[in-house]
């Protein structure tokens, strides 16, 4: 029997040919390859047994709905499969779960991914017509998006912990490198300005290191925006 990978979560699936959809983490057929029966093994060799239970789990609850036995009532999203064969542990395991069903981290990313923008296109026209206030404008916005990036990061990794598996696919490697550097950058920007408050009005290299450490951080956050996207959409 071959054996099929779904690049985006690494859940191994047994038969003829690819499912329709992945029963963990919903990609289509289109993202499976088939592996053999070695490199299977190893993939599965590489998964922690919580990591394996939490798939058993969601592919018996893609299983029942399937068969149209899902209960009315029940959480369609498939991290909450878990539901089947345990009940949450604390009111930690109940907030990530909650997290999940009422899509925290699509919700929390729209912060940076709607005000970065914004903070960018403010510094570069606070260079363009030497605006100090666009200058604190786009400040106070790389401030807010600050503060969100704990929200971000925490609902990110728990939709890929609990939604997606928590395989360490390529996918995800890029999107936590993309939003690890969004993190990282906004950082410096607000530290930048907070102890160069000046630094719009100062010379053209002072001024193209700030522009460019910005644009890095927008591209990051597009990058993670589109990878979410194609996660989101099963693209």
């Amino acid at each position: 029997m071959k054996k099929w990978r779904c690049t985006v979560c690494n859940y191994i699936h047994e038969g003829a040919a690819p499912p329709e959809k992945c029963p963990v983490c919903g990609a289509d057929k289109s993202k499976f390859v088939e592996v053999s029966e070695q490199e299977a093994a190893d993939i599965q060799a590489d998964k922690t047994e919580k990591q394996l239970e939490r798939e058993r789990a969601m592919v018996e609850k893609a299983r029942h709905a399937d068969q149209g036995q899902e209960k009315p009532g029940s959480v369609s999203e498939p991290a909450a499969a878990s539901k089947q064969t345990a009940r949450p542990a604390g009111w930690m395991e109940f907030a990530n779960e909650q997290m999940i069903r009422h899509h925290a981290h699509p919700m929390s990313v729209h912060i940076p991914n709607g005000v970065l923008p914004v903070s960018v296109l403010f510094v570069l026209l606070a260079i363009l017509v030497s605006a100090e206030t666009l200058a604190a404008a786009a400040f106070y916005n790389s401030v807010v998006v600050l503060v969100s990036m704990p929200a971000v990061l925490y609902t990110g990794y728990n939709a890929w912990q609990h939604k997606f598996g928590g395989n360490l696919t390529p996918i995800f490697t890029a999107k936590i490198a993309a939003a690890a550097v969004v993190a990282v950058t906004c950082l410096l920007v607000v530290l930048w300005y907070l102890f160069n408050p000046e630094i719009l009005a100062g010379g053209a290299a002072r001024q193209a290191g700030f522009v460019l450490l910005n644009l890095v951080m927008l591209a990051a956050a597009i990058v993670a925006g589109l990878i979410g996207g194609k996660l989101v959409f099963k693209d």
